[in-house]
């Protein structure tokens, strides 16, 4: 069994679904790893995209586990909206009741 490793995975989340643009195990060094990271982030960004960082054990695997976890994830999501207690109602403090404290606000 292969080593899992971190790799870079860009591209475009929507819902289940991912259009991956580029895939690149990441840089064993810290200082490169993270200087990769924030490049492709604001690569992805400026259209709109994101990176996320998927542990496999080469490339091909890596957009593998990209696509199951965003289908994954759009499944709990799913469920949360559909889940009966988004609808309910929220229940009364009962006879005490709750104030909000006041905070100053101070502009110089």
């Amino acid at each position: 069994m292969s080593r899992e490793r971190p790799f870079f995975v860009a591209g475009q989340w929507s819902g289940p679904e991912v259009e991956v643009w580029e895939v690149r195990e990441a840089p064993q060094n810290a200082d490169e790893y993270t200087a990769v990271l924030e490049e492709w982030t604001a690569d992805a960004a400026d259209v709109f995209g994101s990176v996320e960082v998927i542990f496999a054990s080469c490339a091909t695997e890596a957009v593998r586990e990209a696509r199951r976890q965003a289908a994954e994830t759009a499944d709990r999501i799913g469920r949360d909206l559909r889940s009966p207690s988004r609808d309910a109602q929220p229940k009364p403090h009962g006879s005490r009741a709750v104030r909000r404290r006041e905070v100053p606000h101070r502009y110089r």
